[in-house]
């Protein structure tokens, strides 16, 4: 972080941008355990994050970490539930190119407890694009990262528009987005996943688990940042087709489909 710090100051005035800093909740509705097993329970998810994000011109770059506990208590899952992930990276524009990238570590809380690291520990994702002309609404491209499960590449269409109604971006297959003119409205269909490295209780066994999810979700800000007070954003969505794939000591690795929940956030940012 001192290191971003360092690397924003140095920056000449007319790069320097708006930076801001947030304060993230996510619960969902529980999931069914999705077979029929006597001792299964339902499986709670929630997510606590918080980051910090500046913007020019010429693009943006920041720092995000979340925490998500994902209780699963049936089986002998190599791993505890705890999921840590901390990236770094942004977007730059380059007249007709585009670069997305992100880069970090994600593991469950006692791969950074006892400092016991391996290969899937470090994750990160990027995608680059080409606007069609000069002033052009749509850009092609490809991208690779963990958000249909392994790391993969797929071609990308990008298209952004403005009017009236408010701002729209889609991003095929991974993102439909919009905004209202006033930013107090926003709609988002996504494409979500990652892979967050594992170990289990023993420490004698790696591996990794995938979540993967279609998230769309309302978001509505209900005030503004003024002075020190944050401004506030309430979302409310659902997560379709959301699917895990992880290592059970006893079955071997397990590809799930927890199913569909509701969701409900609190956003604050300054």
């Amino acid at each position: 972080m001192t290191v971003l710090l360092l690397a924003s100051l140095t920056l000449p005035r007319s790069v320097q941008a708006a930076s801001d800093f947030y304060l993230l909740y996510r619960q969902w509705q529980p999931y069914d355990w999705p077979e029929e097993v006597p001792s299964a329970t339902e499986i709670s998810r929630s997510q606590r994050g918080l980051g910090w994000n500046s913007q020019s011109a010429a693009g943006g770059f920041g720092a995000d970490y979340d925490y998500q506990p994902l209780r699963i208590r049936t089986g002998e899952p190599a791993h505890n539930g705890h999921l840590h992930r901390l990236t770094f990276g942004g977007q730059w524009q380059h007249r007709l190119y585009r670069l997305e990238a992100r880069a970090g570590f994600a593991g469950t809380s006692n791969i950074f407890k006892y400092r016991e690291f391996h290969s899937d520990v470090v994750n990160g994702r990027v995608a680059m694009f080409r606007q069609v002309s000069e002033g052009s609404p749509l850009s092609l491209g490809v991208g690779g990262d963990h958000r249909f499960g392994s790391f993969r590449w797929l071609p990308r269409v990008r298209w952004k528009h403005t009017n009236d109604n408010g701002h729209w971006l889609v991003d095929l297959p991974v993102l439909m987005q919009w905004q209202s003119s006033g930013e107090r409205w926003g709609l988002r269909l996504e494409r979500k996943g990652d892979r967050w490295a594992t170990l289990d209780g023993a420490r004698e066994v790696e591996g990794a688990l995938y979540l993967r999810e279609w998230r769309a979700e309302l978001t509505y800000r209900i005030r503004s940042a003024e002075n020190l007070w944050p401004a506030v954003v309430l979302g409310l969505g659902a997560s379709v087709d959301t699917r895990v794939r992880y290592q059970d000591l006893e079955s071997g690795t397990l590809d799930l489909r927890l199913g569909d929940a509701l969701l409900g956030s609190i956003r604050l940012g300054w």
